[in-house]
């Protein structure tokens, strides 16, 4: 049995996760019906806030990339959850320090556009969560696996990707990411590739990072509109994989 927090790579299930929770369940009749925070933070792992400036960046190792990419799926799969990263006072980088001078870093909330979660309850509702850690249920829940890489499948149609959008909003130091099923796995996805990719990269073989990996996109501009887009890089950095240090 894996020590609590551990993350299990199954084999026999083609990169499905086993990743030990804290559940915090709510009270009451709302579709939003519980709150899950990992028993092991990703402690390498931060974001920027994105709407100010339209853009920002996500920066992580590759196991808390992989673990990142299990937990998009994981909430794509629950319509009555959240997944809560607190990752502002995670240890900084140089990098990290910069980006957090230009952009501001953020914790990260990830859940279905069906959970009808109201920005401004979040407050409320991560102070009820931090309390119930002391005292929260611990759980083993099993993540989806990643499917191929988009670019291995069928393209999307520019109205498939405003069907499956990505929306953002920002309260409390906090970004809140959430979308349908599909676009929530489909970053989960991706962050899953990011994560494989580290031990391939000349940039983190030479340095450690960062290193881009790739881009997570918003909705697209429409003429007509106030600018509502958005984009965060991926960028990895992982000293384990160094090979000059």
């Amino acid at each position: 049995m894996p020590p609590y927090g551990a993350l299990v790579v199954d084999a026999a299930a083609a990169g499905r996760m086993r990743i030990r929770m804290h559940v915090h369940h709510l009270p009451g009749e709302s579709p939003l019906r519980r709150v899950l925070v990992p028993a092991t933070p990703l402690r390498r792992m931060h974001i920027t806030k994105v709407l100010w400036q339209h853009s920002g960046a996500l920066i992580g190792s590759r196991a808390d990339l992989l673990r990142l990419g299990a937990l998009f799926r994981l909430a794509a799969t629950s319509p009555h959850s959240l997944v809560y990263l607190p990752l502002r006072e995670n240890v900084r980088s140089e990098a990290v320090t910069y980006w957090d001078a230009g952009q501001g870093l953020a914790d990260l909330v990830i859940g279905r556009s069906d959970t009808a979660l109201r920005p401004s309850a979040w407050p409320i509702l991560r102070a009820s969560v931090r309390r119930g850690l002391k005292v929260g249920a611990l759980a083993t829940v099993r993540t989806p696996a990643p499917r191929p890489r988009p670019e291995e499948r069928q393209p999307a149609s520019e109205w498939e990707r405003e069907r499956h959008p990505l929306r953002a909003t920002e309260h409390a130091d906090t970004l809140l990411l959430s979308g349908s099923a599909r676009a929530l796995h489909e970053v989960g996805d991706e962050l899953t590739w990011c994560g494989e990719q580290v031990a391939l990269n000349s940039e983190i073989h030479r340095f450690g990072g960062p290193a881009l990996l790739s881009q997570v996109n918003g909705p697209a501009r429409r003429a007509g509109r106030r600018d509502a887009s958005w984009h965060f890089m991926v960028l990895a950095e992982d000293h384990l994989f160094h090979r000059d240090r």
